[in-house]
């Protein structure tokens, strides 16, 4: 027979164990809203995509091998189309382009949308600079002069503004609050070589909160982590690394999730590889290159949606390919 103060007891163990459920959920909540424009999913260390692909869109959406694309934290979708001179854009669950940005554009490879809503693109190939859009806008105000195309483009917290310039072995940046600042380095020297200085044909790059670029570092097969102010790198994966991580071939695109490991897109060995607490290991495109739905070809760039699911440019199949999210259960009672 239960007494009084069992029921007390009983009472505050419920109570203790829903505070603490209500909790887990506020606080696992967080993963959902960011002040970041970009998704950074927490995932499990058992996480896994489905190996076939669905194609998101095809080339004519997005012309002969597209490059860059951006999902921001709304699920809208912002492609690059070089070969036609425009940004598309698909808006959260829509299955075609329902916008198009162009006019004064040369040939984009890149496209980042800040958490404004202003959108950069690459306008460097013929133009010289970063154009920055409106998504209300007709027309584009410069945003940076660069001297070469920009094939990875990143805005930072602070509002700094880098940019790739893989012809060139550099990144740049400039401060979007000041109207007078010349574009600086960020990394590299402008010479081609494989030191910690040095970087050969950058393309994807990535910024942290602590203000550390991460740099696919294309021609060394190498991803490099420059500390904030700092012109010497660690290489943070490839080959070359203190310790030996994953062999990459050509990394192209990079991405950071909420605990900060890396996903590559690594477009030599087309397949996308992820890190995490056990290491790295390949997550799609593991079957080689081809033009399959498990296979992707000269992979470029990839982002997440708000759901963990992956966007990749698969240069050499023309197209846009989506691999969903399937399993992500990091225990017994946990879902995230």
């Amino acid at each position: 027979m239960r007494t009084t103060s069992d029921y007390h007891i009983f009472s505050h163990t419920i109570k203790t164990k829903l505070t603490r459920y209500i909790l887990m959920k506020i606080i696992r909540s967080f993963h959902c809203f960011s002040a970041f424009p970009y998704n950074q999913p927490k995932f499990c260390p058992n996480a896994s995509w489905n190996a076939n692909a669905i194609t998101f869109a095809s080339s004519s959406e997005v012309g002969q091998q597209p490059r860059g694309i951006f999902v921001d934290t709304n699920n809208t979708v912002y492609v690059a189309d070089a070969t036609n001179n425009r940004v598309q854009v698909w808006f959260n669950e829509s299955t075609s382009p329902t916008k198009t940005i162009s006019g004064g554009l040369s040939g984009p490879n890149a496209v980042f949308v800040a958490t404004n809503g202003d959108i950069y693109v690459d306008n460097g190939l013929n133009n010289g600079r970063v154009d920055k859009w409106t998504m209300d806008a007709n027309t584009s105000v410069p945003a940076m002069s660069v001297n070469s195309s920009c094939y990875g483009l990143f805005v930072d917290i602070n509002d700094t503004l880098y940019c790739s310039t893989p012809d060139l072995h550099q990144v740049v940046k400039r401060s979007l609050n000041d109207n007078m600042t010349a574009p600086t380095l960020a990394a590299g020297t402008g010479i081609p070589g494989a030191t910690s200085n040095l970087l050969n044909q950058p393309y994807g790059i990535f910024v942290d909160v602590n203000f550390d670029l991460y740099v696919a570092d294309y021609g060394n097969n190498r991803i490099q982590l420059f500390g904030v102010g700092q012109l010497n790198a660690t290489t943070v994966a490839g080959s070359s690394s203190l310790n030996t991580t994953i062999a990459l071939n050509n990394p192209y695109g990079i991405v950071l999730d909420a605990d900060n490991y890396l996903f590559i897109v690594d477009s030599g060995n087309a397949r996308i590889v992820g890190s995490g607490p056990n290491g790295f290991r390949c997550l799609v495109g593991c079957s080689g290159s081809g033009p399959a739905f498990n296979q992707l070809d000269g992979p470029s760039d990839l982002s997440f949606d708000s759901y963990g699911n992956i966007f990749v440019t698969d240069f050499y199949n023309n197209r846009v390919q989506e691999f969903i999210l399937l399993t992500n259960s990091c225990g017994k009672y946990e879902s995230i």
